[in-house]
């Protein structure tokens, strides 16, 4: 079973401190191999996010492959912040994976959810792991530089609102698949999830990628399966693109 060892683990994390720390910092790194599959998930405050990504973590695992999470949580107008997205995802099998990297950063300022030199850190990160799960934090629907940063972009959707909401620009065209997160609270989970079906899950990209929709409820892990076929699903569909 692949491990990330702990020379790697502390390598990591020095590294990612550094490039938040130091705007203009690098590390010399060989050169990609494009192997590490990037996947961002993001969705307004509350969607589910950190909930939906334990289950959906240790699907991922099953095939045996080793994750760096990176999870983005707000500041504050003083500059702090409460790091509750680690918390929200961490426990005990979790904590006791020896192939799941775990490390949490504040937005400080940036902007569309994201955090300072994301991009420079997701590429440093994919040296050491299989895939790269970046969590934004509580997105609005115009905060979409995320997509320009990974492969793979899952939006996590409360149920709520109609098919207008559905129908705004902005995240909605940028994600490639999404999951409604089921909840109790919400009586209309099941026809805003048809909804979401047939605006959403018909579109195509301009690459030819068609939108999947996937009914998951995070609390009680179920759907997770359907939507790691899914998420698998669009990567396989990036790798038939690549020239051969």
């Amino acid at each position: 079973m692949k491990k990330i060892t702990w020379t790697q683990r502390n390598s990591l994390a020095q590294g990612l401190s550094l490039y938040q720390k130091y705007e203009h910092f690098t590390i010399p790194a060989p050169e990609e191999t494009n192997s590490c599959w990037v996947i961002g998930v993001t969705g307004i405050a509350a969607a589910g996010k950190s909930t939906l990504i334990n289950p959906l973590i240790k699907a991922l695992r099953k095939k045996d492959l080793t994750i760096a999470a990176l999870l983005i949580d707000p500041s504050s107008e003083d500059g702090s912040a409460l790091l509750a997205d680690r918390n929200e995802l961490r426990d005990p099998e979790l904590d006791m994976d020896n192939s799941l990297f775990i490390h949490s950063f504040a937005t400080r300022g940036e902007k569309s959810a994201l955090t300072i030199a994301l991009p420079k850190m997701i590429s440093f990160a994919k040296h050491f792991v299989d895939i790269v799960i970046v969590e934004t934090a509580g997105a609005g629907q115009t905060d979409v530089e995320i997509e320009t940063c990974v492969d793979t972009l899952l939006q996590v959707l409360a149920p709520l609102g109609g098919a207008l909401t559905l129908e705004k620009s902005g995240q909605n065209e940028k994600a490639h698949i999404f999951a409604v997160n089921e909840r109790e609270s919400f009586t209309n989970t099941k026809q805003f999830f048809a909804l979401a079906e047939i605006e959403l899950g018909r579109k195509t990209d301009a690459d030819g990628w068609t939108k999947k929709v996937f009914l998951v409820n995070a609390l009680e892990k179920k759907g997770i399966d359907e939507l790691v076929e899914g998420l698998w699903a669009h990567k396989k569909f990036l790798e038939n693109k690549k020239p051969r």
